[in-house]
């Protein structure tokens, strides 16, 4: 393939100052990449919350910042180093970028690299992100799409997805189990949903707001629970679902029997609000 034509300029979307709206700028292209790095076409870029805390200064990171940490595209370029990638290749990029590979949290026992100290950036929180024509990205935080999975459907897998994933593997649980997912109808546990459903999993989903559950009902969870109902009576449904709780897990990544509740009970009473549910230890 021949290798295309990188720009000198491109367009971004920047945060140019704190508490204020994006700008639309005209920047340099990256075109210096590290050894391990990759420059993509951006297609797609997704706007998370996470995006709203940089624009609220919450990182104290320095400013102009190119939002969005969530991006796929199109190899254009590729680094000395990298292998077994090619120009013309559909990828989904990570928000980090260069961990340092050798302190505890990279090493393991398990890969925590996410929370290296050395990391050498976050996308669109501590280096530019996807907001932009183009974007330089760690090859080692990539991953080749599919071709039956689209920019739009696998951009907010990056984060979002990737989020919920581990939380629906560390239930540990085998096809034909039961998984009940807290907030199934919001951002991440939506797709958690689906995540469940492809590996054999049955499904509680346990949500507070007509519209979320109805998004549980999309999403073919078996069992969908007005958490309006009150904690106590939440837990009578799921135990009678699942004989007593005996093949229960829940995407909090808890042992399976138990199920875990958001603290933030005010909003309905004794319930669980999907919108208060977020990150990883959320789930």
């Amino acid at each position: 393939m021949t290798t295309p034509t990188i720009p000198d300029k491109m367009i971004a979307a920047q945060v140019v100052e704190l508490k204020r709206l994006y700008e639309l700028v005209e920047v340099p292209a990256p075109k210096d990449l590290a050894p391990d790095d990759l420059l993509i076409k951006t297609a797609v870029a997704s706007l998370c919350h996470t995006d709203f805390m940089v624009l609220e200064g919450l990182f104290g990171d320095t400013l102009p910042r190119t939002g969005s940490h969530e991006g796929t595209g199109t190899v254009v370029a590729i680094g000395s180093d990298v292998q077994n990638v090619m120009i013309g290749d559909r990828v989904m990029a990570s928000i980090f970028c260069h961990p340092c590979c050798g302190c505890n949290d990279c090493l393991g026992p398990e890969n925590f690299s996410q929370y290296c100290q050395y990391i050498g950036g976050k996308k669109g929180v501590t280096t530019h992100g996807f907001f932009a024509g183009y974007a330089a990205i760690d090859a080692t935080q990539a991953a080749k799409l599919p071709d039956r999975v689209s920019f739009p459907t696998a951009a907010p897998l990056a984060c979002a997805g990737c989020t919920v994933w581990r939380g629906v593997l560390q239930s540990e649980l085998k096809a034909a189990e039961w998984l009940a997912i807290v907030g199934s109808g919001g951002g991440l546990c939506h797709i958690g949903v689906q995540f469940g459903k492809a590996l054999g999993l049955n499904l509680i989903g346990i949500d507070a707001r007509d519209e979320v559950i109805e998004v549980t009902k999309q999403r073919k969870a078996d069992i969908v629970i007005d958490a309006i109902i009150g904690r106590e009576k939440v837990v009578e449904e799921v135990k009678k679902v699942t004989n007593a709780g005996g093949s229960a897990g829940n995407a909090c990544g808890e042992r399976p029997g138990r199920l875990s509740w958001s603290p933030m009970r005010s909003r309905y009473p004794s319930a669980i609000s999907s919108s208060e549910i977020s990150g990883s230890r959320g789930l």
